[in-house]
């Protein structure tokens, strides 16, 4: 296993390269900069990378390393455990922590761990991404739940969930018909889906099981009413008792 050590101290620098290169199965390398850290990669093609974080670049360096080789393992080498610090090596994809009092037999036994494809996080990391996986899974529920649309909207999910149409919508609302498409195309927006349809099935989704907060609306139970469409035949009739009534009149006094 061939393994590239990157830290701006010399003395540490050294003295872990000699540790490593006493242990069975490894040949380690040490790299002080940029220029010798890409240097080192491409003459001696290490498996995995352990970067002083203590180094004024060392996220960078680390960042580099991996355009170089996407296969590379990364440890850290930290004299601290800050929240902001952990969560940054996560996302530039270190697979190791290794505090400053560690021992050599603990740094030999991450190696391996991390060599075999495992992670070796510290349990304040682990705790971190857990907690930031919680809040954003809170997050995209708010976005995509039923409390990322207005009242109005909501109104108008429910009514679509009913396989109403936008002109029965508009009636049953009071409103017109082109607020009530622009208040369609807000809830596909929103909700990030293409069609009626989809949205229907989201409302109905994130209803389920929660008891519809909207069932009550008086709009899903109001039936539409539409105008009286008369007959040619009716319409005459009609016309003619009118006339009747009109000519109807009291008798003249003597």
């Amino acid at each position: 296993m061939v393994i590239l050590f990157i830290s701006h101290v010399r003395l540490l620098r050294e003295a872990l390269v000699v540790i490593l290169n006493d242990t069975e199965e490894i040949q380690a390398f040490g790299a002080s900069s940029r220029d010798t850290a890409e240097a080192a990669v491409l003459e001696c093609a290490p498996s995995l990378v352990i970067v002083d974080a203590s180094h004024p670049e060392a996220a960078m360096l680390a960042a580099t390393v991996q355009a170089s080789n996407a296969m590379v393992r990364i440890i850290v080498l930290t004299t601290r455990e800050r929240d902001e610090d952990l969560l940054t090596w996560a996302k530039i994809g270190a697979s190791g922590y290794l505090a400053s009092d560690t021992s050599a037999r603990d740094l030999i036994s991450t190696i391996h761990r991390v060599a075999a494809g495992d992670t070796a996080y510290p349990p304040k990391l682990t705790a971190l991404l857990m907690s930031r996986l919680a809040d954003r899974s809170t997050d995209y529920s708010t976005r995509t739940g039923i409390h990322a649309l207005t009242c109005r909207e909501r109104e108008i999910a429910a009514l679509m969930a009913d396989g109403l149409s936008n002109k029965i919508i508009a009636r049953r609302l009071g409103i017109a018909l082109a607020t009530a498409k622009n208040h369609i195309h807000s809830i596909l927006e929103k909700w990030d889906v293409r069609s009626r349809g989809e949205a229907a099935a989201r409302y109905r989704q994130n209803t389920e099981g929660e008891g519809d907060a909207y069932l009550s609306n008086p709009a899903r139970s109001t039936p539409v009413t539409t105008p009286h469409v008369w007959s040619g035949a009716q319409a005459s009739r009609s016309a003619l008792g009118a006339r009747r009534t009109v000519s109807v009149g009291y008798p003249h006094a003597a």
